[in-house]
């Protein structure tokens, strides 16, 4: 989906597991899980598998409470992974999109095919254009689109603890050091193109480090504040278990945090086409000798926006003048119109803290509860022991649609027509966007 970007890299370096480089990333979710965390109330170091057996008073101590969660199923069998937690966001992500016609956040659209829109009245056919004598629009799988073009990455710089440019520090003198600090000169301007990545991984959107508490552009240079234990390196994650068992990441040093991170700009690449309109093989060109028969011939272009929240695009042919760094318009390669087109944009919906600068997470908290109570109502092990989380999972669980000779039940309409299924969590969710629905994408185009 998402292209990768360019540039140098430098291997991550750090703790035991130096030149493994074995570690998987988690599927791009657009609520991080770090972020789930929070929401639930789970210990953020716990979570990260982190723990400070070094220290004395030991610094997040479980108090009882065996909450470390380990990247994969097979690592403890016994309760939620950071692997199956992802992949039931991704799933209530999706879920939501198809009912309400939108993500949550933006997401970067590639290849996206769409038929080219045809008007019922045949004399209409083939000009390009609509009954209103304008350019076809064609609807987008998704709306409320933030901008069409493919996505691309450029390589801002490599922050280095050698460098001094990437650094942990003790804040408040108790002997762990919980807070990293990344500062590189820059000469972008705004902050919310800026991402964090795991060094050597090109800008790869599934390794992207967040959430950050802050990021800052001030003097020609970008700071980046954020949890230490988020830099953890990732190999260490991937430790298989023996007969000893599987312990915490020892954080009580930096020694298991990686020495180098890479800060990319992120943004929509306006050398690169937007669309690309397809015709179907046709003999008719070449006379029937030679004529590759089922290879589609196809003219790159740039996509137009007509309705950015219902998702109305204008496909249109042009060429790209590198030199005046624009589209021009072209005329079409074949003399009727294309039979599908190929869409590149990027969609979703959108913070207002985030359209106002205020937060470098365009994910709402509207949308963030929503997808952690569906995601947790579908979870099939305990997330760990703790009271607290424990109350708060059982609740978010529980069977709506289930009576007991002890105990009847009134189903409210929202149970009986929840499209997410009779969970709580789910229950919950549906009745906070329910009245979103009326806003879906119509499945027609306007032409």
């Amino acid at each position: 989906m998402p292209s990768s970007g360019s540039g140098t890299m430098t291997p991550i370096t750090s703790g035991a597991a130096i030149g493994l480089q074995i570690a998987q990333p988690l599927p791009y979710t657009l609520l991080s899980i770090h972020r789930y965390a929070k929401i639930m109330g789970i210990s953020p170091l716990h979570f990260a598998r982190g723990g400070t057996p070094g220290l004395n008073p030991i610094i997040f101590p479980d108090h009882g409470c065996n909450d470390t969660w380990f990247k994969y199923d097979w690592q403890d069998a016994d309760k939620v992974s950071w692997w199956q937690l992802v992949h039931e966001i991704s799933a209530a992500e999706q879920e939501i999109a198809n009912i309400v016609g939108y993500w949550p956040a933006p997401l970067w659209f590639a290849e996206e095919t769409r038929m080219y829109e045809r008007p019922g009245m045949r004399e209409y056919h083939g000009d390009g254009y609509g009954l209103r004598g304008v350019d076809k629009g064609v609807k987008t799988r998704y709306g409320k689109i933030v901008e069409a073009g493919r996505r691309a990455v450029t390589l801002i710089g490599s922050a280095t603890v050698g460098g001094g440019s990437l650094t942990y520090t003790d804040e408040d003198g108790d002997g762990f050091f919980e807070t990293a600090t990344v500062t590189l000169a820059t000469t972008i301007t705004d902050p919310r193109q800026i991402k964090m990545y795991f060094s050597g991984k090109d800008g790869e959107i599934d390794w992207e480090v967040r959430p950050l508490r802050s990021l800052t552009i001030s003097g020609g240079f970008v700071t980046a504040i954020l949890d230490s234990w988020l830099l953890i390196d990732p190999e260490l994650y991937e430790e298989y278990p023996s007969s000893d068992g599987i312990e915490a990441i020892d954080v009580s040093t930096t020694a298991n945090f990686v020495t180098t991170v890479d800060l990319y700009r992120e943004y929509s690449d306006p050398s690169q086409a937007s669309t690309q309109l397809v015709w179907e093989s046709s003999c008719e060109v070449c006379g029937g000798t030679g004529c590759a028969v089922c290879t589609a011939a196809t003219q790159d272009g740039c996509l137009g926006i007509r309705d950015y929240n219902l998702g109305i695009v204008i496909p249109k042919p042009a060429s790209y003048d590198a030199v005046e760094g624009e589209w021009e318009y072209a005329i079409l390669d074949r003399y009727y119109e294309p039979d599908i087109v190929r869409l590149w944009y990027k969609a979703g919906d959108l913070d207002q803290a985030y359209v106002k600068n205020k937060s470098i997470d365009p994910l709402s908290n509207f949308w963030a509860q929503v997808i952690a109570w569906m995601a947790t109502a579908r979870l099939d092990r305990p997330l760990c022991g703790c009271a607290n989380v424990k109350s708060k999972v059982d609740d978010l669980q529980k069977d709506l649609s289930t009576t007991t000779r002890e105990m009847g039940r009134f189903f409210s309409p929202d149970v009986l027509g929840c499209p997410f299924g009779p969970r709580k969590g789910e229950v919950m969710a549906w009745r906070r966007i329910k009245y979103l629905v009326k806003d879906k994408v119509p499945s027609y185009a306007l032409v």
